[in-house]
């Protein structure tokens, strides 16, 4: 049988983002892309429950830590995270069978976007910093008005940016996050899971 995948962001950043890639990667055409309505770790979870409900065999979600530093966000991400991530469910008379992974940037999916453009593991303070430093390269805006004029990856692309750039980059990015701890990005990983890989430019 088929595998079947849903990618669930924090927003609709990532939404646009994942559609925009359908028109050029056969691989992403039957990805469900869905966000909360609400950014909230109960509406999130929510949707990782129905998605196994929904028999979904792989569930990926894509999580800014740019939010979840400190107090109740960062506890209630992180009771998320050892609930759901790396996980396996089976339910054969269900027909339930799928895992579940989390791929976190730090600040924000902006990075993974800069790094269409260029490689940094220049400290943020803010994700509005990330989107300036975006905004410098090619002209983004986050807004809703924008993704729709613009569809993502296309307009990346017209401006110099590359995904296979962005794979590499954020894969770079991982060799030293551990001792870093900021400014960083698990996009690459997902993406090659994806089949989207740098050696097939």
């Amino acid at each position: 049988m088929k595998e079947t995948f849903i990618i669930i962001g924090e927003g609709p950043t990532e939404y646009f983002f994942l559609n925009s890639l359908k028109d050029e990667f056969r691989s992403m055409q039957n990805i469900s892309p869905q966000y909360p309505k609400h950014t909230s770790m109960a509406e999130l979870e929510l949707i990782i429950k129905n998605a196994i409900e929904q028999g979904y065999n792989h569930i990926y979600c894509m999580i800014d830590l740019d939010n979840k530093k400190e107090g109740k966000d960062k506890s209630d991400y992180v009771n998320l995270k050892k609930r759901f991530h790396g996980k396996h469910i089976s339910k054969p008379k269900k027909g339930i069978d799928c895992h579940i992974e989390f791929f976190e940037t730090e600040r924000c999916t902006e990075l993974f976007f800069l790094y269409y453009f260029k490689y940094t593991t220049k400290l943020y303070n803010h994700s509005n910093e990330v989107e300036a430093d975006l905004s410098k390269e090619c002209g983004y805006i986050k807004t809703t008005d924008f993704f729709r004029k613009h569809p993502l990856h296309q307009h990346f692309t017209k401006q110099g940016g590359s995904i296979y750039e962005a794979i590499k980059n954020a894969e770079m990015s991982m060799e030293t996050a551990e001792e870093r701890g900021y400014t960083f990005s698990e996009l690459g990983r997902m993406f090659k899971k994806l089949g989207i890989e740098p050696q097939n430019k």
